[in-house]
Order: C-alpha cells, then structure tokens, then sequence
C-alpha cells in the first residue's frame, strides 16, 4: 500500500467522525497543558533546588503524557477496527499498561539520547526505530518495554526512511 492509498483510507474513516477523533486529543492537551504548568514550576529562578524540581516536573509532565498519549492510541485503534468510539479504552489501557508504558519510555528515553550525544542523526534514527513502541504496548500485549522495544525495531528495519518521508507528507 502506498501513501496515498493510506491517506485516503485514512480520509474516509475520518468523514463524519472528525469531532470523535479531535476531543479526546483535546482533553489530552489540555490535560498535559495543565500538568505541565503545575510541575514546571517558575523557571526564571536559577538555583539548583529549582532546576531539580523543573526536571522532575518535566519528568512527570511527560510521562503522564505518554500514559494518555497511550490510551489515545488504544481509543484510536478500536475505532479502526470496529467503527465505534469508546472512551473507556483510554482510562483502561492506562490503569492495565501504565508500568509497560512507564518501562518502555524510560527505555526509549535513554537510548533515543544516548544515541543523541552521538550525533543528532542517530538519535533521529532510533527514535524512528522505536516508533511503534506505544502501539506494541496498547495492541500486542507486550508484557515487557523492552520485546516491544525490539519489535518495533524489527518492523522499522528497512522502512525508515519510507516512515520518515510518510509523516512529512
């Protein structure tokens, strides 16, 4: 299948559904928006204490957001296939999968920047090969972040660059 075959596919699952697909991303925004500004805290201060506590909020602020992002994506995908909405996949596939998610990320968040400190190009390339981590989780039942980890980059091999080029179009 290519590009445009998905886009239009996508295009007609889309018709009629765009307010079912966009609220809950909204919610998600929103939600992370606020969780964010609560733990950023102020960050015009330069102390040490405070650069710890903007770190952790910023920890914390991500890692929420990558349990909802989660959720979304299992929303997303049951949507896919059955044709239906429901909302109760997001808090479930949070409350069922938050330690795989919580494992996976820290894992991806410590190649994608050791890769990183390489050269930006390599870190590019791994957080590309770890793409579909999330969706291993939510949809495979990945009991562990790091078979999800080597599944996604089992399924990358070879399809970068094509992935790459797909989410600029």
């Amino acid at each position: 299948m290519n590009r445009q075959e998905i886009k239009e596919e996508a295009k007609a699952k889309i018709k009629g559904n765009i307010w079912n697909i966009l609220w809950p991303l909204l919610v998600i925004g929103v939600l992370s928006g606020i969780i964010s500004t609560i733990f950023g805290g102020n960050q015009s201060y330069s102390s040490d204490s405070v650069n710890v506590t903007v770190s952790l909020g910023s920890t914390a602020s991500t890692l929420i957001s990558a349990f909802l992002s989660a959720g979304y994506i299992k929303y997303l995908l049951t949507f896919v296939r059955t044709g239906k909405f429901n909302t109760d996949e997001i808090i479930n596939t949070i409350k069922e999968k938050w330690l795989h998610i919580l494992v996976a990320n820290i894992l991806v968040g410590i190649i994608v920047f050791a890769c990183s400190l390489l050269l930006v190009i390599p870190g590019i390339i791994m957080a590309l090969a770890y793409t579909f981590v999330l969706y291993l989780i939510v949809d495979k039942d990945y009991a562990v972040g790091p078979d999800a980890l080597k599944a996604s980059r089992e399924m990358m091999k070879g399809y970068k660059w094509d992935y790459f080029v797909f989410e600029l179009s």
